[in-house]
């Protein structure tokens, strides 16, 4: 097992992974008043690295034969398809609702808000209802969910654009988390049509599929590591600043 992850660079995924919830976790310590939902945003980071380690399982029990988990072999959770199904639903979820969060025009943030109701229930009944859950990614979710996380991030960068924000959003972390979202479910979840491709048989495929998964979680990891780092330090720097002016003694005509 530790030889195929290693051949296949699984590793470094978790690796960012690691580094972004830990990068949240140093946002949450260096910044004050942090907004309710980018603290939803920086534990979620430690759901998705605890989720992701352990969907391993189903590696560990086809290179084990099945000898820690005998009850694995031959079942519905011999691969982990389930687990990523549910959190994609998750996933998605709770990103939409992270940008349905920053909207200010009630009726883009109304019309969203339903949207995403629709989303939930559509995805629980799929997946309680689908015979595939277990075998392949449920693609009805991937695409009604990245179309719609697409339309939140849009109008949210609609009214940054309409807003003084824009003049200073290179401090804006969910500037850097909306553009980290965007390129990986851009590319990732096209080449998850042909998950029933995924097997030993299919060297070639899982090739193509680990270093497509591999770049883009860098990349998005990567951009939500920058962003909680960067943005922690300018508000150091903000506040400190606010601090130096006022400590700094008043000036009198005399």
């Amino acid at each position: 097992m530790l030889d195929f992850i290693i051949e296949h660079k699984i590793y470094v995924g978790y690796i960012f992974e690691l580094i972004a919830a830990l990068s949240g976790g140093y946002y949450l310590l260096k910044t004050p008043n942090v907004q309710s939902e980018i603290k939803y945003f920086s534990w979620f980071l430690w759901y998705v690295f605890l989720l992701d380690f352990s969907s391993l399982y189903a590696l560990w029990a086809f290179f084990d034969d099945y000898k820690t988990f005998p009850f694995l072999e031959d079942s519905l959770f011999t691969r982990n398809v389930w687990l990523h199904n549910w959190n994609h639903l998750i996933s998605l979820s709770f990103y939409i609702f992270l940008f349905i969060k920053q909207l200010r025009i009630l009726s883009y943030k109304r019309i969203l808000k339903f949207a995403l109701l629709f989303f939930i229930l559509f995805g629980i009944f799929n997946l309680t209802s689908s015979n595939q859950l277990f075998f392949t990614y449920d693609m009805s979710i991937l695409i009604v969910g990245v179309l719609l996380l697409i339309i939140a991030i849009a109008s949210y960068y609609f009214e940054l654009l309409m807003s003084d924000q824009v003049l200073d959003f290179k401090r804006n972390l969910l500037f850097y988390t909306s553009v980290g979202l965007l390129i990986w479910h851009l590319c990732v979840p096209p080449i998850q049509i042909y998950s029933a491709y995924f097997s030993f048989e299919n060297a070639d495929f899982i090739k193509m599929h680990n270093t497509i998964l591999r770049y883009s979680n860098i990349f998005m990891y990567g951009m939500f590591s920058f962003g909680f780092i960067y943005c922690a330090q300018q508000k150091q720097l903000s506040e400190f600043a606010k601090k130096r002016m006022l400590d700094k003694p008043e000036i009198r005509d005399f």
